[in-house]
């Protein structure tokens, strides 16, 4: 019922207006894994309420029920985090590709036009027959880089279709906001929030356990064999935990140098837009002194665009690195609408 509801608010939105990646997002619940962990998750509720309701429960079967809650809440958080990295990975696929199927067309409108004009000078004895036939490859090969294009649309619509259950229209497709790309916070922030991943967390628990199990010994009814033993099992449950929290702290500081980097790339990826667009204004204003050709203005347009589309593609990797240091971390970075991460 959850899935068909969050597929009816997804289809209305669709079709009251284009859809952006925050709409997109909103299906996160309704990803396999989600579902999976939050099932598990109201079992594991009901479960620890009727263990404390029970008078006969121990020590033991309370923290047991108490630990299992604790860890799928965790499970289902980072399954929802996870599906809303997976969902952005496949939105912003189909960005890119669309815009690549407009370039690819506008580059294919570009070699016809060369085609054409080295048809005019090969007529009139100022080009070489090479020169003809190298025009008209160009042409067979940005044909061929057109229907690539499309196919790979064609694909990355598929996929995204797939995450989020509704058909989308590649060209109703928002662009990704720049408000979603957040400063994270000291790296020393995300370190102390780890533990609330949900394969640290289940190891803290085992140790949790561990030293339960040891104060529950006493010499006047355990073996001494049986205490030492024990012990000796907390003390590996605890190696295990400093061993695992050192993993992941590592994943984490590499994850936050990539965003440090897609960031870095995409200022640079802005700069030389920027200057493409730059270039471009100053094509216009030669062609309209008479300096060039339209087909030079066309190629310095064609250009532009293709800075464009690096900017793009720069801007989604820096989102993209934002979304997998979240992940990685458990840190929430408030890129998600109200809901989507929710318990």
């Amino acid at each position: 019922m959850r899935r068909l509801l969050l597929t009816l608010a997804l289809t209305a939105a669709a079709h009251a207006s284009a859809l952006g990646l925050e709409d997109a997002w909103r299906s996160a619940p309704a990803r396999p894994e989600a579902i999976t962990t939050r099932l598990e998750l109201l079992t594991a509720r009901s479960n620890l309420v009727r263990v404390e309701a029970d008078p006969l429960a121990l020590r033991l079967d309370k923290l047991q029920a108490t630990q299992e809650v604790e860890r799928l809440e965790a499970e289902h958080r980072h399954a929802l985090l996870s599906a809303m990295q997976e969902i952005a990975e496949a939105y912003t696929g189909v960005l890119q590709a669309r815009d690549q199927a407009g370039l690819a067309r506008e580059a294919l409108a570009l070699t016809e036009s060369a085609l054409e004009v080295a048809r005019i000078r090969f007529a009139n004895g100022s080009a070489t027959a090479l020169e003809l036939r190298e025009a008209e490859i160009a042409v067979d090969e940005a044909r061929q880089n057109v229907e690539a294009a499309e196919n790979g649309l064609g694909v990355a619509r598929a996929n995204l279709e797939g995450m989020i259950g509704v058909e989308v229209d590649p060209a109703e497709l928002e662009p990704v906001s720049d408000e979603l790309l957040a400063t994270p916070p000291a790296l020393e922030a995300l370190l102390a929030g780890l533990s609330g991943h949900p394969t640290l967390l289940q190891a803290s628990q085992g140790v949790e356990l561990a030293r339960a199990a040891v104060e529950l010994l006493d010499p006047a009814y355990a073996p001494a064999a049986q205490i030492e033993s024990a012990r000796t099992q907390l003390a590996t449950a605890e190696e295990l935990v400093a061993e695992a929290r050192r993993g992941f702290e590592l994943q984490a500081r590499n994850a936050y140098l990539q965003v440090g980097t897609a960031a870095d790339k995409h200022d640079v990826a802005a700069q030389r837009a920027a200057a493409a667009e730059e270039r471009l204004g100053l094509e216009e204003l030669r062609l309209q002194g008479g300096l060039i050709s339209r087909l030079q203005r066309d190629q310095a347009a064609l250009e532009a665009r293709r800075r464009a589309l690096e900017l793009q593609a720069a801007k989604h990797d820096h989102l993209l690195a934002l979304l997998r240091l979240q992940t990685a971390t458990m840190y929430d970075l408030g890129l998600a609408p109200a809901g989507a991460v929710g318990q």
